[in-house]
């Protein structure tokens, strides 16, 4: 079954591209809609904190003090704790990125600032996606809301995935950063649907999914044993969260058979 197939008549808007690391194999559709991007910003976010390690000497063990003010609700842990505590640069990075936490992610927003962030996403030649705002801020800080596209979502996590974002050794380490992510797997499916006549590839995923009411994405590279990798963004809006998870979790079942 196609793409086309699947979702041109389906509850919600979708957007999709893939990449067969080895062959290039493209699988693309609606690429280059612009979508909400939710949690899958922190992929920039995370890459801007790199940078400045890499070429700034900025030290991951540097500490942020957490205030009241600071904390906000939706995912993580830190809106639970105690304001008044310091946390490495490091460890707000790794909740950011494992349990998607936003007091974190905006701690870690307003130590790099939003312009680099910009810059750094717009210096890696992916254009349409723009951080404009903090997380879960009420009143909203502007009316608009941060954006992306499949497109460049994926070319993001392929460039990382080919060791070509800042450096190799640095690519490498936010891929590992990103198979910790706690976030419910769409991309691929952990326990492969193919029939193997012998043992079935195992399968590892480093990506970043991001969600909100009405959006479901999940951003990633997947690495399977029998030489399968690919690289993909999904996202997905305009319908309730449980409408679109299920059929996003389809789209990346079916991948794997399309992109070989």
């Amino acid at each position: 079954m196609n793409l086309p197939s699947m979702l041109d008549d389906a509850v919600g808007h979708y957007g999709v591209f893939a990449v067969n690391l080895r062959t290039n194999k493209t699988i693309a559709y609606h690429e280059k809609d612009i979508f909400p991007s939710a949690s899958t910003i922190k992929i920039p976010i995370m890459v801007e904190l790199y940078r400045r390690v890499e070429e700034e000497n900025l030290s991951l063990d540097a500490m942020v003090t957490m205030r009241a003010e600071d904390q906000v609700d939706g995912s993580g842990v830190l809106f639970d704790l105690t304001p008044g505590q310091a946390y490495s640069l490091r460890d707000l990075n790794m909740l950011m990125m494992t349990v998607s936490d936003n007091t974190a992610t905006n701690l870690l927003i307003d130590f790099l600032g939003v312009d680099a962030i910009n810059r750094t996403i717009h210096r890696l030649g992916i254009h349409d996606t723009e951080l404009v705002r903090r997380l879960q801020r009420v009143p909203t800080e502007r009316s608009s809301v941060n954006r992306t596209t499949a497109y460049d979502m994926a070319q993001l996590v392929i460039r990382l995935a080919h060791g070509e974002v800042i450096s190799t050794a640095v690519s490498n380490r936010m891929i590992d950063v990103m198979k910790r992510c706690q976030g419910s797997v769409s991309i691929t499916a952990l326990v492969p649907q193919q029939h193997y006549t012998g043992q079935p590839p195992t399968v590892t995923v480093a990506h970043k999914t991001g969600s909100l009411s009405d959006a479901c994405h999940d951003v990633g590279v997947v690495y399977m044993s029998d030489g399968l990798s690919y690289a993909a963004a999904l996202m997905s809006q305009g319908a309730p969260y449980n409408t679109l998870a299920p059929l996003l979790r389809r789209i990346g079942r079916s991948l794997p058979a399309l992109l070989r």
